[in-house]
């Protein structure tokens, strides 16, 4: 495992009160990918899906929403006054933000795009994707921003499920902690104040991210007729339980960051979203579901918005502005 120069559990932060954050995901629906969203950058339209979300959602608090240092590459200035833009019209609605630097989560339907392993790996002379000053840019001026209650580094790093029995395997599952690691650091050099995370799926003990963890970011989601794992309620509580116990012998809150699986048939995902934020409520775990609105990114849209993959559609709010039928039970919790 690679380690940081400081414990994470040991370095000054604002902790959050993770049991009651009730929020969401937010992609724009205006793009496909994260390099589109902020290269075709829509204020108005920004306002007009979290205002829906406010209107159909009054206890929401907080959203999860993704950067793209790929866009930040091509045009530096745009991006940063668009992020300052993002994060006052966040606050207009008494939201606060974990803005996502990273993402490793990539779909075979319609790819996000990020980071891919060659940009961590060092590659003959290509070497790793440096994002020094994609950092510096970005959390420095942001290390006390009020308006950010939680940074987290990637999203959905070390996933390599049909890989488990590759040789090569620990060789990128270092690399990648290295990488993720500098990140951890620079962030904390920088001095943010809000905790530092990196939100990871099942496959991944919390022991692997606790040195580059304020506190522990998971993606419980109870995937019907899914894997051993996650496609029973049994099996579903009992990874959530696990998280928990994980959690309390280190020390450390946690939070669901993505939950709640989709489906194209409204009445089956309501009944999912109910069971998955009663589990996670009993447990005083709080969540940001995915996701609050329409996009045209993979999965959070319905099929005559464009190819949809095995999640179905994720999104609470439809693509003409109104709530999907049944989806104001997240209300209940």
């Amino acid at each position: 495992m690679i380690t940081v120069n400081q414990p994470a559990s040991k370095l000054k932060t604002n902790m959050i009160d993770c049991a009651n954050i009730r929020g969401f995901n937010y992609h724009p629906s205006y793009g496909t990918s994260g390099l589109e969203i902020w290269q075709k950058f829509d204020a108005a339209q920004i306002r007009t899906e979290l205002g829906r979300g406010r209107r159909y959602f009054p206890g929401m608090n907080a959203i999860r929403f993704w950067l793209a240092p790929e866009a930040w590459r091509r045009d530096r200035k745009a991006f940063e006054m668009n992020f300052e833009a993002a994060l006052q019209i966040a606050a207009s609605f008494g939201l606060v933000v974990m803005p996502v630097l990273c993402n490793r989560w990539h779909d075979s339907q319609l790819d996000y795009g990020g980071v891919y392993i060659d940009h961590f790996l060092p590659c003959g002379n290509r070497g790793s994707w440096n994002l020094t000053e994609y950092l510096d840019a970005i959390v420095g001026p942001h290390a006390t921003d009020p308006r950010i209650f939680a940074w987290d580094l990637c999203n959905e790093p070390f996933y390599y499920a049909s890989w488990n029995a590759d040789p090569f395997l620990p060789i990128l599952r270092a690399a990648e902690h290295r990488w993720l690691a500098s990140l951890y650091q620079q962030c904390k050099t920088l001095g943010a104040q809000a905790p530092v995370t990196v939100g990871v799926l099942y496959e991944t003990p919390l022991e692997e991210v606790d040195p580059i963890s304020d506190f522990f970011s998971v993606h419980p989601y109870h995937i019907i007729g899914g894997n051993a794992r996650l496609g029973t309620q049994a099996a579903f509580e009992k990874l959530l339980d696990e998280f928990v116990a994980a959690a309390t012998r280190l020390g450390k809150p946690l939070l669901a960051t993505e939950t709640c699986w989709g489906s194209l048939d409204d009445a089956t995902r309501v009944a999912n979203l109910r069971y998955t934020l009663g589990e996670l409520k009993k447990r005083r775990i709080g969540w940001l579901a995915y996701a609050l609105h329409h996009s045209l990114i993979a999965d959070l849209h319905r099929p005559e918005f464009g190819p949809v993959g095995v999640p179905g559609n994720l999104a609470f709010i439809d693509a003409d502005g109104t709530l999907r039928p049944g989806h104001e039970a997240f209300n209940e919790f």
